[in-house]
């Protein structure tokens, strides 16, 4: 098993304890236990919230992308970095050089 060290603030300590004790007792294990499900649904939620915004990112892309046929990702990855390579010689171009 492993151990995690935390610093919490005094009243969250103290709702914590309270809250542990009540739902599994005064035996020792009881924060621990507490503590293990505490991390747990914390875990789960924060994976499950990513797992959301992950998935609405696919569905962006690929609406964004969505035009394009026939082309596979590093094709679209050189595509990209000609079209940025030449939007930077033109913005360079463009300006006035002081001697």
């Amino acid at each position: 098993m492993g151990a995690i060290k935390v610093q919490i603030q005094d009243e969250i300590e103290r709702r914590f304890r309270r809250v542990a004790m009540q739902q599994f007792g005064f035996a020792k294990g009881s924060l621990s236990l507490a503590a293990e499900r505490a991390f747990d649904n914390y875990t789960k939620k924060a994976v499950s919230t990513e797992n959301i915004k992950l998935r609405g990112l696919g569905t962006a892309l690929r609406g964004a992308l969505a035009h394009v046929k026939g082309k596979t990702s590093v094709e679209l990855q050189h595509e990209t970095s000609r079209m940025r390579a030449e939007r930077a010689m033109k913005s360079v171009s463009g300006r006035k050089h002081i001697s």
